[in-house]
């Protein structure tokens, strides 16, 4: 078979089917996977050579000679195939480098969609049963970190996730969903579609988990995990005190990565777990820019679209307002009369002129600067 390689070694396809016949071995993790590995070199010779020199403990044994009766290589090439899988491995050097530096990161991902690689992911989530106001917030959320070339990163589910993914779809950008369950199963099912729209837009859907695993409760910590492990950061939009959305918090902070919550009305009770965020540290999520600006991401998208921003024509007055206008906070055009000292129909008709030309935003009757077109 074809030969990959990564690193400093070429790994074949067969290698690299051993190592998820090592993977779906029940109550097996990365840990024992990467000793074995130490000890014998490769996965084939792991899964290939007598159980008992594996000095592991009973159950392990008894899980891995089970798994050896029943894994089947050639199904799993059919199925990679059928259901337009890829086999993303630890050898492989599209496996996502923000997930490859965690502590536990998982051997093999099956991944639908194109390759991501990126250092602006942001996981995005919350409660399944979020009210208006987190809903509303996740969409936006979504919608507005992808201006800034954010991918956004979220479980699929219903409520705060979907939000979210539909939020990065309507800004015109890409996320990916991971989900607790193999890739022949969809979960929630009515996300079916949404999943699709996903992937045609290039974004992805990824798993740890072999085909064939329903979507089980004892499955979503590990799917949070690698929610986490994906991602710059961690932004918490509505939750209770045991939302599954804490969990995935409690792994970015593991790792060392950066958690946001977005804070709630002290009456609702899906918002005790985001402030109780704050009150231990987490940083407020009001806007975009409270991540943007965080690792520099406005200044970067500047830097990349200035050149092209900086070749529109502009008249003198619609410079003046260029000037005014910043990416991080909007304003009413009522201010921006007062302060160039404008008429409010000329003010209306050049902010008009800036959005077609694209490097001016509006939301909720308010204007700034487009975080995909700023001039120097």
């Amino acid at each position: 078979m074809k030969e990959v390689v990564n690193g400093n070694r070429p790994v074949s396809q067969e290698e690299r089917i051993y190592l998820a016949a090592l993977a779906s071995v029940h109550g097996w993790g990365p840990a024992t996977i990467r000793k074995l590995l130490a000890r014998f070199g490769t996965a084939e010779d792991i899964w290939l050579g007598p159980a008992e020199r594996l000095t592991l403990s009973p159950t392990a044994l008894e899980a891995f000679s089970a798994q050896r009766r029943i894994f089947d290589g050639e199904k799993l090439l059919r199925n990679l195939e059928t259901y337009g899988v890829t086999l993303i491995t630890w050898y492989d050097a599209d496996y996502p480098a923000l997930l490859r530096e965690t502590c536990n990161p998982p051997p093999v991902l099956y991944w639908r969609g194109p390759a991501l690689q990126s250092e602006r992911t942001v996981a995005v989530v919350g409660s399944r049963r979020a009210g208006p106001y987190g809903l509303n917030a996740a969409q936006l959320i979504g919608t507005e970190l992808v201006q800034f070339e954010a991918v956004i990163v979220s479980g699929g589910a219903r409520g705060i996730d979907t939000k979210a993914h539909e939020g990065a779809l309507r800004g015109g950008g890409r996320t990916i969903v991971v989900t607790g369950c193999g890739q022949d199963r969809i979960y929630p099912h009515e996300n079916r579609k949404l999943f699709e729209r996903i992937i045609d837009g290039g974004g992805a859907v990824c798993s740890e988990f072999p085909f064939g695993i329903e979507p089980l409760a004892q499955n979503f910590p590990r799917r949070n995990r690698v929610i986490a492990g994906l991602s710059r950061c961690t932004v918490v939009v509505e939750a209770d005190i045991r939302s599954g959305a804490l969990i995935t918090a409690d792994f970015a902070l593991e790792e060392g990565r950066d958690v946001f919550a977005v804070p709630g009305s002290i009456f609702s009770r899906t918002s005790r777990g985001t402030n109780g965020l704050l009150r231990n540290g987490a940083q407020a999520y009001t806007a975009a820019s409270d991540v943007a600006g965080e690792y520099g991401w406005i200044e970067a998208i500047a830097q990349e679209s200035g050149s092209a921003a900086a070749a529109v024509s502009l008249s003198d007055e619609e410079t003046r307002l260029w000037e005014i206008l910043r990416t991080d906070e909007a304003v009413s055009a009522e201010e921006l009369a007062m302060r160039t000292n404008m008429a409010a129909d000329a003010v209306a008709r050049l902010l008009l002129s800036l959005q077609l030309k694209d490097i001016v935003d509006m939301k909720g009757g308010m204007y700034m600067r487009s975080a995909k077109s700023c001039l120097k």
